[in-house]
């Protein structure tokens, strides 16, 4: 028995659009990269570019969860002596969302000619918007991949963790933001357990706070502009 290996016009592609407002950053990419290479088709073939178009909006509302705003760094080298740049994967979120996600998305993908061809078939939008309602894209939905807040960690549990049903996030609640499980303890342990009692908060408030530290405060504003919010400013 021959195996069957898919010619050209066995190849049909659809478009796909992903509204990328709240979902993770992480798991988005992972299920639009298994689109781009066509693994969710019966015809997969791993050394052919079997997937379909992907367009993704509202890029600069996707979410990343615990510390990466700030821990993860984005690398560039000039090829010289002391050429090397980082910068926070946060700020290229704020900066560049459009370009984070096809870096995340083309990790996901070979290393070679062929992750170049499937990368080409994903289009990218920072807003809501998108040139491409000629090939009639159908709405493609990633409920599963949206942030559900912080999992906490052994350390900053309760003892009874283990055992108990974890609740759900109340509307509005701070665990909607993504949150580091170590800072948003902090905030709490300050009285402040929405998101509008957070921002009527100011700067010399946060970091008043026992355990927000500058680098935590950092994070902090970082995760707030990417939802279009801020402290307070005291004129």
């Amino acid at each position: 028995m021959s195996t069957y290996t898919p010619k050209a016009g066995d190849i049909q592609r659809s478009w796909h659009v992903v509204d990328a407002d709240g979902l993770v950053l992480g798991r988005l990419a992972s299920e639009v990269a298994k689109i781009l290479r066509g693994k969710h088709k019966p015809i997969f073939t791993p050394h052919q570019d079997t997937g379909d178009h992907v367009v993704i909006v509202n890029a600069a509302k996707v979410v990343l969860t615990g510390a990466k705003a700030t821990d993860k760094a984005v690398y560039r080298h000039s090829g010289y002596p002391g050429g090397l740049r980082t910068r926070p994967y946060g700020r290229l979120l704020l900066d560049r969302p459009e370009e984070a996600l096809r870096r995340t998305i083309g990790g996901m993908l070979p290393r070679n000619r062929l992750g170049r061809r499937m990368l080409s078939k994903l289009k990218v939008y920072r807003g809501p918007e998108h040139p491409h309602q000629a090939q009639c894209p159908q709405p493609l939905a990633l409920d599963h991949t949206r942030a559900h807040g912080p999992r906490l960690s052994e350390d900053t549990a309760g003892p009874d963790a283990a055992t108990s049903d974890p609740a759900p996030a109340e509307s509005g609640s701070i665990s909607e933001l993504g949150l580091s499980a170590r800072l948003e303890s902090s905030i709490r342990g300050a009285g402040v357990a929405t998101v509008d009692d957070l921002v009527a908060r100011s700067a010399p408030e946060v970091l008043a706070m026992a355990g927000v530290g500058p680098k935590s405060f950092e994070e902090l504003t970082t995760v707030l502009a990417g939802r279009n919010l801020a402290l307070r400013t005291d004129d």
